[in-house]
């Protein structure tokens, strides 16, 4: 009874851990892909602004369109992806179904000893509601998080560990990759595109017409 009574409490606690582990990764990358967005719309309007304050020859005015044109559908692209994945209400998910896991996993490990093979059989199916009530399950990189985070439950070898951890940040870390490559793209524009062209159009020397007859 002890056996079954521990692995029990062992699935349990996987879960949960697995479970919140779920909850933060949403979480934040619902947070990165609304700031991408936001960003990326902050840019789109500082662009389309840019040819009413300069006077840009065509072609620049063309290429600037097309960079608006083509950050527009970014904006459409994030913002359906992250309607589909609703990340938000599946971190609360994972949230709420940890803490229900959590206080079935105390109440479990209070009892102890003094469970017979009747009670076990009602914490098991409690622990299977609570699975069925929250049918939006985690992701394997989530219980490879937990394994990374209990090596004394999960002995890892080191590139195990690497490569977890590298899923992780790249997981992570994408739409902040993103961001940095559309500031970075938007100033490489702005400042080796736009400003020379309108510094040179500044400096050009406008040439004098001579009235025939003047001298």
């Amino acid at each position: 009874m002890r056996a079954q009574i521990d692995d029990l409490l062992h699935r349990m606690n996987v879960t949960k851990g697995a479970r919140f582990n779920a909850a933060r990764r949403l979480e934040g990358r619902d947070r990165k892909m609304a700031l991408l967005v936001a960003l990326a719309s902050a840019l789109v309007i500082a662009l389309t602004f840019v040819p009413f304050a300069y006077q840009l020859p065509k072609v620049v005015i063309a290429d600037l369109s097309v960079v608006t044109m083509l950050a527009s559908v970014l904006i459409l692209a994030v913002s359906l992806v992250q309607y589909s994945n609703n990340d938000a209400v599946n971190a609360e998910q994972h949230h709420r179904c940890g803490l229900e896991i959590n206080e079935l996993r105390g109440e479990l490990a209070a009892k102890g000893e003094t469970l017979d093979s009747a009670e076990l059989q009602r914490f098991s199916e409690r622990y299977a509601r609570i699975l069925d009530r929250y049918s939006v399950n985690h992701e394997g990189l989530d219980f490879d998080q937990y394994r990374l985070e209990h090596p004394e439950k999960y002995p890892l070898t080191l590139l195990e560990r690497v490569l977890v951890r590298v899923r992780s940040f790249i997981v992570a870390q994408w739409p902040n990759g993103l961001m940095l490559i559309i500031v970075g793209f938007f100033f490489v524009l702005l400042f080796h595109h736009v400003l020379p062209v309108r510094l040179a159009t500044e400096t050009t020397p406008v040439p004098s017409t001579v009235v025939p007859g003047e001298r």
